[in-house]
């Protein structure tokens, strides 16, 4: 049967409104550990939480403001100077074997937190001094974690900054940076075996997050950037700037599929196990489409349109790997939109 999606009457509510920047919502889902869901969105240089519990009984609000190192490492950004602003670009709730942690990708440094954001764990600098010729700003972008304890972060200049998560404590070090790609990160998303990343051109680059080494190019398609990524079953899924939705097979970085999915930018997709994919963008549409098959023999169906009403919608996340309910964020909102399956 097809999905049909309903507005919760409960919300989530967090400090403050989503910047309109992508794939501005991150979720930690409530496992058997933790019976809690964390909704996070990002604010200019601050970074606004809210944990619920599974029966929704119980709501805690957090807030992580971006520091700057150097000096006083507890100094907060302080707006009136240029020099001294820090804004998040990108943040993650990350989930290794060995560690959860929170990971803001701000201009200027990449900034790693306990995951309830009380502890600042490390905060990496930006190199300045080798500027690249596409990028006018300075930034870190595309957060993803690999193997048991590594921890990929992208920037301006195209590179992957890899860091070693040590299982506890702030031993946090640069283990590695993997250089391909021309112009700056624009997301990055990894599986059991492959490291995939993107760039503001449109290229999209494979790896072995074995030997880190690069297994295929996805050339850019039409000069449209690639706004987001995710991978279902043994395809590749990218968004577009332009609205369109392409899957692509890692094997031979062949195109198995494409979607004319939204009328303006996409901000943000998401797989679950399902096979359901999930879409928002600029043009306030909620869209979920079925992928069966495979690379080879990849079908899509179109499941669910959702229209709301007056909201750029800039994060989207599924609640439940294995069910249709959706979170949402949208710009200069500070509720997250609950939308279930019915």
């Amino acid at each position: 049967m097809p999905v049909s999606l309903q507005k919760s009457l409960e919300t989530v509510s967090v400090k403050c409104s989503a910047s309109h920047i992508s794939n501005n919502l991150t979720i930690n889902r409530s496992s058997e550990l933790r019976r809690s869901t964390m909704y996070g969105v990002s604010h200019k240089s601050g970074f606004t939480m809210a944990t619920v519990s599974e029966d929704g009984t119980k709501r805690i609000q957090g807030q992580v403001i971006c520091r700057v190192a150097g000096g006083n490492s507890n100094t907060t950004a302080p707006e009136i100077d240029a020099r001294f602003t820090v804004y998040v670009i990108q943040a993650a709730f990350v989930n290794l074997p060995i560690r959860n942690l929170l990971v803001l990708a701000c201009t200027k440094s990449i900034q790693i937190y306990e995951l309830d954001g009380t502890t600042n764990l490390h905060i990496h600098m930006l190199d300045k001094n080798h500027s690249n010729k596409t990028e006018s700003s300075v930034y870190s972008r595309g957060i993803a974690g690999i193997g048991q304890n590594l921890l990929c972060v992208g920037n301006h200049q195209g590179e992957i900054l890899v860091f070693n998560i040590p299982p506890k404590g702030t031993n946090i070090f640069l283990k590695e940076t993997i250089h391909g790609h021309q112009f700056g990160i624009t997301y990055l998303v990894s599986n059991a075996n492959l490291l995939i990343s993107s760039d503001t051109s449109g290229v999209i680059l494979i790896r072995n997050i074995r030997t880190m080494s690069q297994i295929n190019t996805i050339p850019c398609i039409d000069e449209s950037g690639v706004t987001s990524l995710s991978i279902w079953n043994n395809c590749i899924v990218a968004s577009y700037a332009n609205g369109m939705i392409r899957l692509f097979d890692p094997e031979n970085a062949q195109i198995c599929g494409s979607i004319a999915a939204h009328a303006r930018c996409i901000n943000a997709i998401d797989c679950n196990e399902q096979g359901l994919l999930a879409s928002v963008g600029d043009d306030c549409f909620v869209r979920i489409w079925k992928l069966s098959g495979d690379a080879n023999n990849l079908q899509i169906t179109h499941e669910c349109n959702y229209h709301l009403e007056n909201n750029q919608l800039v994060g989207v996340k599924f609640l439940n790997l294995s069910r249709a309910d959706l979170a949402v964020s949208s710009y200069d909102s500070n509720e997250v939109i609950i939308l279930r399956a019915i």
